[in-house]
């Protein structure tokens, strides 16, 4: 079943009708937002209650990187426990709306686990790709949803081509995070609920880590059908995080590239941005320019700090890649890109029980 492309407006309900006409009371899971959901009305509701995650303000790890206004929005409360889930929901229901019974997907944790545990919810079959790197927690989680996990040697991109080739049995769709157009619809719930959230006091930076970049095109898509629908928004500054290991967009932007620059990756504790070839590379890089953003890498030590400062200061607890997203807003500030008075929104996208014993 073709599902709508991610940077195509949807028809979101007018503005005139007030921010509760992009919310179904009497539904859950990303399909509380199905009114504003670019999903055709037959496919399947495909929940384990993802969404709607906490927006906390950080006060003491702002006070110490000298933001005053510094918020996280809590992604890592989501079922399997990142924002993945937000996309899986999407992608499966589509699926299985579709009649599809056996899915296969690429990761290097997270989004394996949201696809899987969707996939079960739904009562397909999935088979996972993941890289040899993926730690043993994500593996296992993985797995405990029923799913294969196949581990392939060599880069990312090795591991994608390994599953695109898997996909090509009869009986068998790929359910890819990174290029499958439901995904970014399922994120977009994301910045749906920053937008009304925040509605009397909104974000002027959101940061995030990128590998993909799903989330941060959830975000920008959110905003330009909101502003499109007639809503009083202002797209945030979306900033993209990447691991020093391997940044491609990162690099392309400082060059002024349209599209991801080639890149050796190296070994990362932050394996869900280490994505050398992102399928949406050039949507991603645009969704930062237009939006007044920017790139930052941050390295493996950096990562490391930030997540234990986060824990000490803040009782939050994230997976490196998460880490990172938090580090580049530091760094932002460090800079003069984010001002002290600045209200400024993080992704924390993954919970660290992700990245036990790495």
């Amino acid at each position: 079943m073709d599902a709508p492309d991610p940077l195509l407006p949807a028809a979101l309900p007018s503005a005139a009708r007030g921010w509760t006409a992009l919310r179904d009371p009497n539904r859950y899971g990303i399909w509380r937002h199905r009114p504003a959901l670019g999903l055709s009305a037959d496919i399947p509701e495909i929940s384990l209650g993802e969404g709607d995650t906490p927006i906390v303000p950080l006060k003491r790890w702002g006070s110490a990187h000298g933001v005053r206004r510094v918020l996280a929005k809590l992604e890592y409360v989501s079922p399997t426990g990142s924002f993945k889930d937000r996309g899986a929901a999407a992608v499966i229901a589509v699926l299985a709306g579709a009649g599809v019974t056996s899915v296969v997907e690429d990761s290097s944790g997270n989004a394996g686990a949201a696809m899987a545990a969707y996939a079960a919810r739904a009562g397909l079959r999935a088979r996972i790709f993941v890289p040899e790197s993926a730690p043993a927690a994500k593996r296992d989680q993985i797995a405990g949803y029923g799913a294969e996990v196949v581990a392939v040697a060599g880069s990312r991109e090795d591991v994608a081509t390994a599953a695109e080739h898997a996909a090509h049995a009869p009986d068998v769709a790929y359910a890819s995070h990174a290029r499958h157009p439901a995904f970014v619809e399922g994120t977009k719930t994301f910045g749906l609920e920053i937008a009304a959230a925040l509605a009397d006091d909104p974000p002027l930076h959101i940061v995030l880590p990128v590998g993909n970049g799903g989330l941060l095109l959830g975000a920008f898509k959110a905003y330009g059908e909101l502003a499109a629908a007639g809503y009083q928004v202002s797209l945030p500054r979306l900033h993209a995080a990447q691991t020093s290991a391997c940044a491609p967009l990162a690099a392309a932007f400082a060059a002024g590239a349209d599209a991801p620059l080639p890149v050796q990756a190296q070994p990362t504790v932050a394996g869900g941005v280490a994505v050398g070839r992102p399928a949406r590379g050039a949507e991603v890089l645009v969704a930062i320019r237009a939006s007044g953003g920017s790139t930052v890498q941050i390295d493996d030590d950096t990562a490391r700090r930030t997540r234990a400062d986060l824990s000490r200061l803040e009782g939050v607890d994230l997976e490196y890649t998460s880490a990172v997203g938090f580090a580049a807003a530091a760094s932002l500030r460090a800079s003069g890109v984010i001002e002290s008075a600045d209200r400024v929104l993080i992704a924390a996208t993954g919970i660290g029980l992700k990245d036990a014993g790495v």
